[in-house]
């Protein structure tokens, strides 16, 4: 039996904190769950479901970005329901509609707590921050919790209610396969190491310095290249079914469509556990590239995003995590 390593223990504890803000573990609203191919946010949904799944945490309802209709909420909200928001790093004007999606529920639902659960903020124009800012600051009983002491500062804009918490997916720890010390121990001499790089639009000069350095026959990767023409496809078919259940008022379709998703998410991160197994010790400029390398315990060396969200992330978080580093 492995030690438990102590650092991912005391994160994973970290978020029961988030527990203490839901009034009635029977009645919660859970939205903009992802129906997307982004490991990394497919990471943090399992996680969050594992969250409610230790806790008995019922959610009455789930919907994502695209099944999302206000009217159908509103035949869900009670006076005591709590409504949760996914959390990730999508808080702010480089995903609009997601962060309409939040002040939809913020605007509509002002007696009901609100908890927008772990997140990572950045606005890149001041106007809309400030617009934003406006109506969440209307509400008296919304939650923010972020990832990062400098989300946590521009969160301050929005509610008297912040909180720092690391990553939803840090609930997974202990239910994956993890590398003994002995196993870690290839790392010093690497024979496989992983250039895990971001190539979206959060992708910056740092993969492009990182890159050079390599040879040709280095591996380097995104979450695009685990994924398979079927992904896409299942992905695509899932997404247009949510939307047809939606423009229909379909409830039992949305919620057959959230049991499917849930399953194949659970079945694309085994393919990028396994992927990321094969490798003696990963590079990575992906926040959860890190995080997952962190709960399998594999050695890992983090690279910053284009705004500074994985260097805040560690220093915050990880950075007593005796197998990982910054990638200097």
């Amino acid at each position: 039996m492995n030690k438990m390593n102590q650092t991912l223990l005391s994160l994973k504890q970290e978020l029961k904190k988030i527990l203490t803000l839901i009034e009635d573990k029977n009645d919660v609203l859970y939205f903009d769950y992802p129906m997307h191919l982004n490991v990394g946010d497919l990471l943090i949904y399992a996680g969050t479901e594992r969250f409610f799944k230790d806790y008995g945490i019922n959610i009455r309802l789930r919907r994502s970005l695209q099944a999302f209709e206000i009217n159908e909420v509103r035949r869900y909200v009670n006076k005591n329901t709590t409504i949760l928001c996914h959390g990730g790093g999508n808080f702010g004007d480089l995903y609009p509609l997601i962060q309409k999606l939040r002040e939809d529920l913020v605007i509509n639902f002002p007696e009901n707590r609100i908890i927008v659960l772990p997140q990572t903020a950045h606005f890149s124009s001041q106007e809309a921050l400030e617009k934003s800012a406006a109506v969440f600051s209307k509400h008296k009983n919304c939650y923010l919790f972020a990832r990062d002491t400098a989300t946590e500062k521009l969160m301050r804009a929005f509610s008297a209610n912040v909180q720092l918490c690391p990553d939803m997916a840090h609930q997974l720890y202990g239910t994956l396969p993890f590398r003994t010390k002995e196993q870690q121990k290839s790392a010093e001499n690497p024979q496989n190491i992983l250039y895990f790089l971001r190539k979206d639009i959060e992708a910056s000069h740092i993969e492009k310095a990182v890159q050079s350095r390599l040879s040709a026959a280095a591996v380097v990767k995104d979450w695009e290249d685990i994924l398979l023409p079927k992904d896409m496809r299942f992905e695509k078919f899932c997404s247009k079914l949510g939307k047809l259940a939606n423009i229909l008022n379909l409830g039992f379709m949305k919620d057959l469509l959230n049991h499917i998703w849930y399953k194949y998410s659970l079945n694309v991160i085994e393919r990028s556990r396994k992927e990321f197994s094969k490798y003696d010790l990963v590079v990575t400029s992906r926040l959860h590239g890190h995080i997952f390398s962190c709960l399998l315990g594999i050695p890992n060396r983090v690279c910053d995003n284009s705004y500074g969200k994985n260097s805040g992330y560690y220093n915050q978080w990880t950075k007593n995590v005796d197998y990982a580093e910054k990638y200097e």
